[in-house]
């Protein structure tokens, strides 16, 4: 019975030879490190993890890849996704399944049943994420399938005589580098958040709500970034703090937008993260409503010289002590140092936040051309507001490369 639920269709035969070359680069160098560690294949659900080795960004993890060191990978999908991961895949072979429908049976015995058709004979360790803790959420974000406990069990039962493995520090060390390909996709977002960032800074007035600025940021960009560039599915997820009160503490990892009105003076500020068929950016901006006052001028203007220091150090070789340092030196000289609590910069691409390289006092990660990471200060005052200025900076052969560039100011 599950066999006439998997489905291999003629026009993803011919399309996949056309897809091949787009991002062999990324395939070749998973493929090195999987030799290097003597897997013979991965077996990836994560919906980033698919993207990366496969093209095809799914849309709420339910699609499986099981990608070999050689031969064709296998992209086992819910066939109603044919359409789209057609459009998208490299190499990897489609196998469909029924999913959400009434007939489909069990869809679990049709994806235990592909991944033992797709097992090689000789397959003696297999790598799957067992370690991935923090995940980032598919277009649909409402609602994503993840790997829990009993997903190695599953594996297990496709593949009896391998030993699987946790794969999930290699994966994310492998995603540190992006490639050409990789790169291209994510100036596109860049740009895309540039779209997010004019919508704030048109918006910021004395009687706007942050969860007003919020849905404006919010559909600007989906409205206006989906189809830019060819870019298909896009998703803005920003907050927005305002006020003294709020802005002050604007540091923390997450804002709770709010329905309070901005007063004449007051700082707001956006935290945004963006995502274009799967690869991220993550941009934050400051603005007054109104004027600033002089000692908000002040510390902007410190702060916005700051960011551009540590963007300049953005080179092959530093490290991220350094390119920390280049910005919080120059907060410190100006006597700031104790309102700038948190790191320079985090990686990031594949997901909003990555956990490395990192740019933070003490941090010896080297930076490597291809390495993509935010730059971050900030002053946060319980006088004046907090303010923050954040771009992503990607590493070059020759320097580096901001993402999507926009202006830094305070005022229209």
């Amino acid at each position: 019975m599950w066999a006439r639920r998997l489905i291999l269709t003629g026009s993803a035969r011919a399309e996949a030879p056309q897809k091949q070359m787009e991002n062999r680069e990324r395939l070749d160098r998973m493929r090195r490190a999987m030799e290097r560690d003597r897997l013979d294949a991965l077996v990836l659900r994560l919906p980033e993890n698919v993207l990366l080795l496969s093209g095809y960004w799914p849309m709420i993890g339910s699609a499986v890849l099981v990608f070999p060191r050689e031969g064709r990978a296998t992209l086992i999908l819910p066939e109603y996704f044919a359409g789209e991961a057609g459009s998208c895949l490299w190499e990897a072979q489609p196998v469909h399944y029924k999913f959400g429908v009434l007939d489909c049976g069990d869809p679990a015995v049709s994806v235990h049943n592909a991944l033992k058709s797709a097992a090689g004979r000789n397959w003696k360790q297999i790598g799957y994420e067992a370690g991935f803790s923090a995940l980032a959420p598919s277009w649909q974000s409402g609602e994503v399938l993840v790997p829990v406990e009993s997903t190695r069990d599953y594996y297990a039962a496709a593949f009896p005589d391998a030993k699987l493995v946790d794969v999930s520090a290699l994966i994310q060390a492998e995603r540190r580098t992006k490639t050409v390909y990789e790169a291209a996709k994510l100036r596109i977002t860049g740009e895309i958040s540039c779209i997010g960032l004019e919508a704030f800074q048109n918006a910021v007035t004395p009687g706007v709500t942050g969860v007003e600025l919020v849905a404006l940021v919010e559909h600007a960009i989906m409205s206006k970034g989906t189809g830019y560039k060819g870019a298909q599915r896009v998703r803005g997820y920003a907050q927005v703090a305002t006020g003294t009160a709020e802005t002050a503490i604007a540091y923390r990892m997450h804002e709770i937008s709010t329905m309070r009105p901005l007063q004449e003076g007051d700082a707001a500020m956006l935290e945004l993260g963006v995502v274009a068929d799967g690869y991220w950016a993550d941009r934050t901006r400051a603005r007054v409503a109104g004027q600033p006052t002089d000692e908000q001028a002040r510390a902007f203007e410190v702060l916005r010289r700051a960011q551009e220091a540590s963007t300049a150090a953005m080179r092959p070789g530093a490290t991220g002590a350094e390119v920390d340092e280049a910005g919080r030196a120059l907060i410190r000289e100006a006597g700031y140092a104790d309102l700038f609590p948190h790191i320079t910069g985090h990686g990031l691409g594949f997901a909003y936040h990555e956990s490395s390289p990192m740019l933070a006092p003490g941090s010896t990660n080297v930076l490597e051309s291809g390495m993509l990471t935010s730059v971050e200060p900030g002053i946060y005052s319980p006088k004046f507001g907090g303010f923050r200025i954040e771009d992503d900076v990607l590493v070059t052969s020759s320097g580096h490369e901001v993402l999507g560039p926009f202006r830094k100011s305070l005022s229209a």
